[in-house]
């Protein structure tokens, strides 16, 4: 089996200082294993993953990541929310930009998303899937007007009793 080793960035006592210091409950579980590994040195993963109620892979990646960037690992760290990087437009760009096509929805210039995704591509200079312009129109409070399947008008009594009476045939293909 692997016996766990950290690099010694930081002392124990500094690493329980950052682990009692710690706001997030994933943070603190992430010093927690580190100041276990620390003091605990020749303990298995297996044995240090039992007594912290975590995973054997949770264990060797943060011990891997503490390692690899020392002590300030926890910093890159960030969980959900939009990443600029890899936005196509930033929020506020997003905004502008629908706000600009709204006219033209609203007057019925725009039939289908496709008007739009067109438009998004030009904005853009490239080229876009279709998931970013559905989540672009759920992220904006658009959604997608459909004409109704029955006539408000419609007598349902007719159109039953129509059903019932008419004649079963069948009929060729061509």
């Amino acid at each position: 089996m692997k016996i766990l080793k950290t690099f010694p960035h930081l002392t124990d006592e500094s690493v329980k200082t950052m682990m009692n210091s710690q706001t997030d409950i994933r943070a603190f579980k992430d010093w927690q294993i580190i100041y276990s590994v620390q003091t605990n040195f020749g303990k298995q993963a297996e044995e240090i993953s039992c007594i912290l109620g975590v995973k054997k892979s949770k264990v060797y990646n943060v011990v891997q990541l503490y390692n690899k960037h020392g002590k300030t690992w926890r910093t890159y760290d960030q969980w959900g929310g939009r990443r600029d990087a890899r936005c196509h437009l930033r929020l506020e760009d997003e905004k502008l930009f629908m706000q600009s096509l709204e006219d033209d929805a609203l007057s019925g210039n725009i039939l289908t998303f496709r008007h739009i995704k067109d438009k998004v591509e030009v904005h853009v200079g490239k080229p876009v899937s279709d998931d970013y312009i559905w989540d672009l129109f759920s992220r904006h409070g658009w959604s997608k007007k459909v004409p109704r399947q029955h006539h408000p008008k419609a007598d349902q009594a007719a159109q039953e009793e129509y059903k019932k009476n008419s004649k079963k045939m069948w009929l060729p293909n061509h």
